[in-house]
């Protein structure tokens, strides 16, 4: 059976720990109904309660592995992760979104041992993916709460990298990533650019090599210098450059306290005085 969102807002603000562990009937209808409704436009229910209850379950221990992989695999398919993607400003994205939040959960809940090297691989490519084709950029939704979908896809992105079975080899891809979602043609406002540097954090914890990540700092700045010689002062061009700069002083003041490597610190000086001097002209 599964609830109705009046039924499932009473059961989850009445909700027992006691009944979760006991009553297994109980306890998958509530989960079914939960991500059914995981896209509710009702943020009370959607984020305080949904999203709040599918993380104190699956941080606990409530919910048994074979749920858990079922869990998994509704929120990565077209019904969810990907539903309706490549629409924007519908209220699709809430369940595209937090279908993602709840993949970080389960990612960064699991100890190797349920999702296997090479299913780690296939969920990274619907990571990759996602990240790619995710068009509703929105934060924060009036009446409807928060969308938040590259803060979400983020953190998912992150979970993927602290996974006991992510490789080093894969961090070209998780750095092509954040580049996609830091040259899509919006301006954050609602500190995405600050959830997307949780993923170098976690990149840098799996021993990325400090060459590589100045590398792909200087690669970045190089893709907006070619994007301005090619059409000048665009909108698009303006927004990807909001978007990088940003990126780069708060990774800059991050780093600072996390690692402070001066030649990585200077490398994102550098980079941070280049475009202010090109938008000012002084400094």
């Amino acid at each position: 059976m599964v609830f109705e969102e009046v039924t499932l807002k009473h059961e989850l603000l009445t909700i027992e720990d006691k009944k979760i562990l006991e009553d297994e009937t109980f306890r998958d209808s509530l989960i079914d109904s939960m991500l059914k409704h995981i896209g509710s436009t009702d943020p009370i229910l959607r984020d305080n309660l949904i999203y709040s209850n599918f993380a104190k379950f699956i941080n606990s221990g409530f919910i048994p592995q074979s749920k858990v992989h079922n869990m998994l695999e509704i929120c990565l398919d077209e019904k969810h992760l990907f539903y309706k993607i490549g629409e924007e400003r519908t209220d699709s994205v809430f369940t595209r979104s937090f279908a993602s939040l709840v993949v970080a959960l389960i990612l960064a809940n699991d100890d190797g041992r349920n999702i296997d090297a090479i299913r780690l691989l296939e969920i990274k490519t619907a990571i990759i993916e996602y990240l790619d084709k995710e068009k509703d950029t929105r934060g924060f939704v009036k009446d409807k709460g928060w969308a938040h979908s590259i803060a979400h896809g983020a953190d998912m992105l992150t979970a993927l990298v602290r996974h006991p079975h992510f490789h080093i080899t894969l961090l070209s891809d998780v750095l092509k990533a954040i580049n996609t979602c830091l040259l899509k043609e919006a301006v954050y406002q609602d500190e995405e650019e600050e959830r997307l540097i949780f993923a170098v954090e976690a990149l840098l914890e799996q021993n990325l090599d400090i060459k590589t990540l100045m590398s792909w700092i200087k690669d970045l700045s190089f893709i907006l210098k070619k994007e301005y010689i090619k059409h000048g002062q665009t909108m698009p061009f303006y927004q990807s450059k909001m978007n990088v700069t940003n990126f780069f002083k708060s990774l800059y003041f991050r780093l600072k306290l996390m690692n402070p490597d001066r030649e990585l610190l200077e490398c994102l000086e550098n980079e941070i005085h280049y475009w202010f001097k090109k938008s000012y002209g002084t400094g």
